[in-house]
């Protein structure tokens, strides 16, 4: 073979090479590519999107409502919360809840009144249909620190005989839970909406006195293991939009 013939077949080969070393370093590029361009399709991403689509501020309206209809409970909440992506709702939900109430079998009576806290999410099962109206689910995590009286009938001693005053005042506690929900919100006019959810609550810890355990929490309601709850808030929108690139 001739020094011409052997020039003449590296030239044919490494022409022949050069595509495949240009495609090889473009499928380099494409996995980071193809990966943001998922990420997009499950978040519908678009190039510009609205992170930030909007505040909402309620008020509950069933505690003074079971209130006013004889409840021995009593309590009012109202709460922040941002729309995100029209899909992800952040929200601190604030309230203060109260009691003043004998049992009437047992004679016991119970007082309290404290402020609770509750910080979460809820997630809009919706979020590919536009405003106003949308079901979503949701989760908490809340906390009330309060103190309580509680009094009763007078004890008789087993040992020694005579009367033991039955009555505790200021017993400090406080209290843990999480809370389930499902609920439905929709457009009264404007900016007004209503919404109402369902709430599965799961008390975690309580703490209790030396000589007596707290009947009601604040924002939990009577003191058991697990609860059913239910809210209609009144919410006011306040469309509030920050563009952000993908």
């Amino acid at each position: 073979m001739s020094r011409y013939t052997l020039l003449l077949a590296i030239s044919l080969l490494m022409t022949a090479w050069s595509p495949a070393i240009g495609q090889q370093r473009r499928q380099r590029t494409l996995p980071a590519e193809d990966q943001r361009s998922k990420l997009a399709q499950i978040l519908d991403l678009t190039d510009t999107l609205d992170v930030m689509q909007g505040v909402s501020v309620m008020v509950d309206a069933v505690g003074p409502g079971a209130a006013a209809l004889g409840s021995d409970f009593f309590s009012i909440e109202a709460a922040l919360e941002v729309n995100l992506l029209n899909r992800f709702y952040p929200i601190i939900e604030v309230g203060y809840g109260r009691t003043d109430a004998t049992n009437e079998d047992s004679e016991l009576h119970y007082k309290t009144a404290a402020p609770y806290f509750r910080i979460g999410a809820n997630y809009n099962v919706q979020y590919k249909k536009k405003r106003p109206g949308y079901i979503f689910v949701g989760a908490r995590i809340a906390y009330t620190n309060f103190k309580y009286d509680v009094d009763g009938p007078s004890m008789t001693d087993p040992v020694w005989g005579g009367e033991i005053p039955f009555h505790f005042t200021g017993v400090k506690s406080n209290a843990l839970w999480t809370e389930l929900l499902v609920g439905v919100r929709a457009q009264i006019y404007k900016q007004l909406h209503m919404g109402w959810s369902f709430r599965y609550k799961v008390r975690l810890n309580v703490k209790d006195g030396d000589n007596s355990s707290p009947w009601y929490i604040p924002g939990f309601g009577a003191n058991d293991n697990t609860k059913f709850a239910a809210t209609y808030d009144l919410v006011y929108y306040i469309p509030w939009k920050m563009k952000s690139k993908k």
